[in-house]
């Protein structure tokens, strides 16, 4: 199904099995690999085939980063938010402050990371299951 190197991973799609296969064989990671895939299907138009194509190797190869900086920002953000109008504004000099800024700085990263990789992979078994569907009713 997948031809690998050390950096990219080229998947290449011939029949409906091939698009089964590829819901089997996606792996849910922290650090995914990039690649691309092509599908080789007859009874799709070209330019149908190259948006399925990048529609699913965006949600194949997802890594989740937007979400996890966005997550992340508003983590910290929050934090300080709720510091300075809930807390006391003396308490921006206080080391143990900046300490717990930071931890939620990466506990918002961690948690929009995997958020965004559960929706791509939910994301991809939708649309698989979309393309599959649409190959049928074309055959």
């Amino acid at each position: 199904m997948a031809s690998m190197s050390t950096k990219q991973i080229n998947i290449v799609l011939n029949d409906l099995k091939g698009l089964y296969d590829l819901l089997n064989h996606h792996k849910f990671s922290f650090f995914p690999k990039e690649g691309n895939i092509t599908l080789k299907l007859s009874n799709i138009e070209e330019s149908e085939k190259n948006k399925w194509q990048d529609k699913l190797a965006q949600y194949y190869f997802a890594c989740g980063c937007k979400e996890g900086s966005l997550s992340s920002l508003l983590f910290f953000f929050g934090y300080w938010i709720y510091i300075v109008f809930f807390e006391s504004i003396k308490n921006i000099m206080n080391w143990e402050v900046w300490i717990l800024s930071i931890l939620f700085l990466f506990i918002g990263a961690l948690f929009g990371k995997t958020i965004g990789l559960v929706y791509s992979r939910f994301a991809l078994i939708i649309a698989v299951r979309k393309l599959i569907l649409k190959l049928s009713v074309n055959t």
